[in-house]
């Protein structure tokens, strides 16, 4: 398969996982994930066939519903910006869906930008965001707004940009010389995924482009010039699943802590 991928303009994938024949992944049948044959990179190949993929899909209605437990979840990313990022200071969040972690921000003394390109997702951004949100792409949006942020964030949203390279250029004209990249997306580097490949929840391929490990992104990101501040990782708790399901992926993750790694990963990087 050729294609385009984030080492170089055009490469050859191997297919790396195959949905044929599903029963239990019907949406996804005659999906590739491909390997790049030059970096090791995933990328989906989603079938001619498959009306369903979207890479710009928001399950905002989960969002707010769970408006609480997503509080708690953002809390990784609101100390991130707290320890790194002066309050009174921009930020942005890419792919921001309905604002609940901009809106908690904003109450913390921060000045606070939102893009999201799910019309649906924006006008729940909107209700509280009011002009500081924008239905649109980084490249549109910096073309209306000429504002350097301090901070840009991009969680679980960079597997769904097609071009990352484009994007990253885009990203050092809206940040500041010394500002601040978060960036959290799912591991493929994790023993969960190791173990159970297709059958793994965060592979999400008909909304996923891209399937980042962290030694790659790692890479890419000191190749765009930033330095990384810190790194951390997290496995999901699965906590609707039956009992024995918990136990067994809580030996999963365990092993996940033993290796140091986790199912999602979150980089703290400083622009240099």
């Amino acid at each position: 398969m050729k294609s385009s991928c984030i080492c170089i303009k055009t490469s050859s994938f191997k297919p790396y996982i195959v949905y044929k024949n599903e029963t239990v992944f019907k949406d996804y049948e005659g999906t590739v994930i491909g390997k790049c044959e030059s970096c090791g990179m995933l990328k989906t190949f989603p079938s001619k066939k498959n009306k369903l993929f979207n890479p710009i899909i928001t399950k905002v209605e989960e969002y707010e519903k769970r408006k609480e437990e997503f509080e708690t979840l953002f809390t990784p990313l609101t100390e991130a910006v707290e320890k790194n990022v002066t309050k009174g200071g921009t930020v942005l969040d890419v792919g921001c869906s309905s604002g609940i972690l901009l809106s908690l921000l904003k109450r913390k003394g921060y000045r606070v930008w939102g893009i999201e390109p799910n019309k649906q997702a924006f006008l729940c951004a909107k209700k509280t965001l009011k002009n500081n949100v924008s239905n649109d792409t980084l490249a549109t949006f910096l073309k209306a707004k000429k504002i350097k942020f301090d901070c840009i964030i991009y969680n679980h949203v960079l597997e769904h940009i097609e071009n990352i390279n484009e994007e990253f250029l885009l990203i050092k004209k809206a940040l500041k010389k010394d500002g601040v990249l978060i960036v959290g997306v799912p591991n493929t580097d994790n023993m969960i995924f190791k173990i159970r490949r297709k059958f793994w929840e965060s592979l999400l391929p008909n909304e996923h482009i891209w399937h980042f490990n962290i030694r790659y992104l790692v890479q890419y990101l000191q190749k765009q010039k930033f330095e990384i501040v810190r790194v951390s990782f997290e496995d999901d708790a699965r906590r609707t699943y039956p009992l024995l399901k918990r136990i067994y992926f809580t030996l999963l993750s365990f092993l996940n802590k033993i290796m140091g790694s986790g199912e999602a990963v979150l980089i703290i990087a400083q622009r240099i």
